[in-house]
């Protein structure tokens, strides 16, 4: 409640202004966000889409851009392909409410089975004065099958969502979604050992129908002024511009918080007060769940073709509430931290990211969680309190000259007990799942990524994810499950990425995806995954095939 009382506070103060109207955000995992990261590549110095670290984007700014990219286009200055043409203009469309003199170009409830779906998203409103109200319809229909299980994969999702404005100063969204799935057996494997499903909250005991849950978001903004935003939702955030984040991913369930973005000249700045449910064992029983806090903030700095970004995060447990220290969004947390005692974990750390070519983009990032500098400069020592995680990542456009033809390629590794901590509220998790990376810590990773669209509405992906990682061994913590304490350690020194028993993972994916109609897909997919123990001898390989279509919703993917 407390954190309920300092959003509201916030959206008091700020709206006793003069304020501009506010957007709600493009949901990640959407395929807008392909486009934008394109045509961020190709305009290398961008003073807005390379801004692109903190997601989901701002649909207002974001229309914006896309608005003035189409201004470079019409006056020959910017030359982009046929496909991208065609995504870009797609994307306009579901910003439309933001297009500037075009107007509403949501369909009327009276053309919901008319031949305007072939060429505009599915969304329905209303808009009167300052309010509006635009629903469009989510689901996701896929079935399969897992060579482990004898019966047949499948995934039913069904909701909604809403979006518009309540009035000039405040806009609004909110998303519900129902759903059932008959889950490979990994992912069963990995439910029963986090008790928890992946991305999501609470979810019933699975049955021989499946497992059911239900993921419901929402939040209210205030564009406080030209140059800051504010946000209070139950919703997700992603950290990074790789496929993994090692700062904050999106796999873990939704959280309450409140965003603030500040930006002007050449900075970003960002600050994060949320609130998150600590580790528990019971998921079942009707009480309430432990409460943890996190506070976060972030400075990104754009120097034309080069952004560098600077976070603090602090994860802590108050039984009384939210720490009032941790308010101040213009202050050290290492520091108010040592003035408290010193009761929590802090992580410091950069996300850079270089377009040094209109078809080349380097990222990374860096982050400390401990750092001893005397054991840093000899690293043969393994000592437990070097706690530091890396992510290096390449992406190239047009790959050997073909068009819409592209490569990712990432590396992250990440030391044992990098997101632990002495109290299991303060490790680096949320609702039994990690925040970061979806195996948590004392892991190297090898992932890459093709991506082809030969035409407007076919895309291929072909996707390989390669991990090595060093388990637990009868009850000898070796820095790999993050929810033990970084006290109950097997040893102090010589531990190493892959100290432990040693486990490698392979996925290897194939996917065709065919968009019918705007937002709508049909999507073929297929996966092999070999997981093998150091430990046992043989291997586990789950081959699974699964078809479906999905309107106005990501795809469901298990990649760990």
């Amino acid at each position: 409640m407390k954190c309920l009382r300092i959003g509201l506070l916030f959206f008091t103060v700020f709206s006793y202004r003069q304020s501009l109207a506010q957007a709600d955000f493009i949901p990640l995992g959407d395929k807008q966000y392909d486009v934008l990261n394109r045509l961020e590549i190709q305009l290398r110095k961008d003073s807005v889409l390379n801004f692109s670290a903190v997601k989901p984007f701002n649909r207002r700014r974001i229309m914006e851009r896309m608005e003035y990219v189409q201004s470079l286009i019409q006056e020959g200055r910017l030359k982009i392909s046929d496909v991208d043409a065609y995504n870009l203009n797609i994307a306009m469309k579901n910003n439309f409410e933001w297009r500037k003199d075009f107007g509403d170009s949501s369909l009327k409830f009276k053309y919901i089975f008319s031949k305007q779906i072939a060429t505009h998203p599915p969304y329905f409103g209303i808009k009167q004065d300052n309010f509006s109200a635009y629903v469009t319809p989510l689901v996701s229909l896929q079935t399969g099958k897992d060579n482990n299980i004898n019966k047949e994969l499948f995934n039913y999702i069904r909701g909604f969502s809403v979006r518009g404005q309540l009035t000039k100063n405040l806009g609004y969204y909110t998303t519900f979604t129902s759903a059932r799935e008959v889950v490979p057996l990994y992912v069963t494997q990995y439910i029963d050992s986090l008790r928890a499903f992946p991305n999501q909250g609470y979810f019933k005991k699975p049955t021989r129908n499946g497992y059911d849950y239900y993921d419901a978001r929402g939040g209210i903004m205030l564009r406080a002024s030209k140059n800051i935003d504010l946000q209070f939702a139950y919703d997700k955030v992603f950290i990074g511009n790789g496929f993994r984040s090692l700062i904050l991913s999106d796999f873990s369930n939704s959280f309450l918080f409140l965003k603030a973005n500040f930006h002007f000249w050449k900075l970003n700045y960002y600050t994060l007060l949320a609130q998150m449910v600590a580790t528990h064992a019971d998921i079942s029983n009707d009480y309430e769940y432990p409460k943890k806090y996190d506070a976060f903030h972030m400075l990104e700095y754009n120097a034309k073709w080069f952004t560098l970004g600077f976070f603090e995060n602090i994860m802590f447990d108050r039984s009384k509430g939210f720490e009032l220290s941790y308010l101040n969004p213009f202050i050290l947390y290492s520091s108010m931290q040592r003035n408290l005692g010193s009761p929590d974990k802090t992580t410091v750390g950069f996300n850079l990211k270089a377009n040094i070519s209109s078809k080349t983009q380097l990222y990374g990032q860096f982050i400390i969680n401990e750092f001893i500098f005397d054991d840093f400069i000899h690293p043969k020592q393994g000592s437990w309190e070097n706690k530091q995680a890396y992510q290096l990542g390449w992406k190239q456009l047009n790959l050997f000259g073909v068009p819409n033809l592209d490569l990712q390629a990432e590396v992250n590794f990440i030391r044992p007990f990098v997101y632990t901590h002495n109290d299991s509220a303060t490790s680096f998790t949320h609702y039994n799942q990690p925040l970061a990376h979806p195996l948590g810590a004392n892991l190297r990773e090898f992932i890459s990524i093709i991506k082809y669209q030969p035409f407007n509405k076919l895309k291929f992906q072909l996707k390989s994810i390669y991990t090595e990682q060093g388990l637990d061994s009868a009850g000898l913590n070796m820095g790999g499950n993050i929810f033990e304490l970084y006290t109950t350690r097997a040893r102090s020194n010589y531990l190493f990425i892959g100290s432990g028993i040693l486990a490698k993972t392979l996925i290897l994916s194939g996917l065709v995806s065919y968009e019918i109609a705007p937002n709508i897909f049909i999507d073929l997919n297929a996966i092999t995954r070999r997981f093998e123990r150091a430990d046992k001898p043989g291997s586990f390989t789950s081959n699974i095939f699964n078809v479906g279509i999905r309107v106005n919703l990501a795809r469901r993917e298990y990649d760990f």
